[in-house]
């Protein structure tokens, strides 16, 4: 599995595809997507799933830093 896959649960790619998706006038922009992760993590959370949390953590950051790059 790549290094990528354990820290986001998925492929920078997808990150790139759902942050230009982001971008849409109808979709809420870089801060709704990063705090739709967060939200994602927080249920993680609830119920014990702290990997697949702590995945979500990394992918609100990897959108908080996109968005810094713009």
């Amino acid at each position: 599995m790549s290094k990528m896959i354990l820290m986001y649960g998925c492929d920078t790619a997808d990150l790139d595809t759902l942050i230009s998706d982001a971008q849409q006038p109808y979709m809420g922009g870089l801060n709704m997507l990063a705090t739709s992760i967060l939200s994602d993590a927080q249920e993680c959370i609830a119920i014990g799933s702290f990997d697949r949390a702590r995945q979500f953590i990394n992918r609100a950051k990897y959108v908080i830093m996109q968005g810094e790059k713009e």
